[in-house]
């Protein structure tokens, strides 16, 4: 096998933290806790009864356009010669997706029951609690291919689609069965993704490219297993929208700088604030004021990302009826996935 890390494998630190593209193997479990555990933040643990433990991984990364953030996606294929268990302790909302390719896996969350994955199965989980999974080998091999997705990317792209907040916990998995249409493309979209070919050549893809497939993976992923938003990506659950309720969102949309209450905004529709509230979650899966409140950091977020715009970010942030400036970060933060300083300097297009 071609080795392209493993020279940079002996410099100094984790060499895995510069999120390249990178072929590796190593001899021993020792060094597969240190480069590969260490990477993913898992705890790693094997069975001391077994054969001498030897390693190999392709890992291949999506990133956004601006180099210097986090990835949008990492993808990897995962060889050893015998079975070890991963735990991941520290919480975390990112979606990861396991698919045996050889052996089985077992799955077991904090105070929840073991299951078991055959390969025709995958995993799919955030790790917000702590997260046991035993990898079995096959014979002499254990073989799984590996999508880590940016709950940061996950969220904005989510927020494009629904327009409305979205919560951390999306309610996934934990198990697919790739047997099903929809699945069977997505089952497909993973091994090319996570094949060597792929991953040997993902950073030189352009950047807008690099968003283009993890934003089609991101989408036939949500389409193609049940999740929290589900219902909500398909058709309102409500049926069709009344009348009083498109005033209601008309009105919160031309005056959203200005933060009406929800009483003016119920009674610019000639209803009352229950019937406003009710409306909301049963057609739009989300109360009016957090709606609203969501149409006005994102417009602090197109004004921040406008390089007309110079003022202070405090200054935007009251412009769009947020007086704390600490408590509009936290929120920006939450929905878009970066702070409002981070917006800034990226400049046009952030929005």
């Amino acid at each position: 096998m071609t080795d392209y890390g493993l020279e940079r494998n002996r410099m100094q630190g984790n060499p895995l933290d510069s999120i390249e593209t990178w072929q590796c193997e190593g001899s021993d479990f020792d060094s597969f806790q240190k480069s590969i555990c260490k990477f993913f933040d898992w705890s790693c643990a094997r069975d001391l009864d077994g054969p001498d433990f030897t390693w190999q991984m392709y890992l291949g990364v999506l990133k956004p356009h601006d180099t210097g953030a986090a990835a949008h996606a990492i993808m990897a294929r995962l060889i050893s010669s015998s079975g070890f268990v991963q735990l991941q302790s520290e919480a975390s909302y990112d979606v990861v997706i396991v698919m045996p390719v050889k052996g089985a896996l077992s799955l077991q969350h904090k105070d929840a029951a073991v299951q078991k994955i055959a390969p025709g199965h995958a995993i799919i989980y955030q790790p917000m609690t702590e997260t046991r999974i035993s990898h079995a080998a096959d014979g002499e091999t254990c073989e799984v291919y590996l999508i880590k997705l940016s709950y940061a990317w996950v969220q904005r792209f989510l927020f494009d689609i629904l327009q409305l907040p979205v919560e951390r916990d999306l309610h996934l998995g934990p198990v697919i069965d790739l047997a099903t249409p929809k699945a069977r493309v997505l089952s497909r979209l993973v091994e090319t993704l996570c094949s060597d070919a792929f991953t040997a050549q993902s950073r030189d893809l352009s950047g807008s490219l690099q968003h283009r497939l993890v934003e089609t993976f991101s989408h036939l992923l949500l389409e193609s297993i049940p999740h929290r938003y589900s219902e909500r990506m398909q058709a309102n659950k409500g049926g069709p929208m009344p009348n009083y309720l498109r005033l209601a969102r008309d009105f919160m949309h031309r005056e959203a700088r200005s933060n009406p209450s929800m009483v003016a905004v119920a009674r610019a529709a000639n209803i009352s604030v229950r019937t406003l509230e009710t409306s909301f979650r049963q057609h739009m899966d989300v109360t009016p004021h957090a709606y609203l409140r969501t149409l006005r950091l994102k417009m602090a977020r197109e004004a921040l990302s406008d390089p007309n715009d110079t003022r202070p970010i405090a200054e935007v942030a009251a412009d769009h009826g947020f007086p704390h400036a600490g408590r509009f970060a936290q929120y920006y933060t939450q929905l878009f996935g970066e702070s409002p300083s981070q917006t800034r300097r990226k400049g046009p297009g952030a929005g």
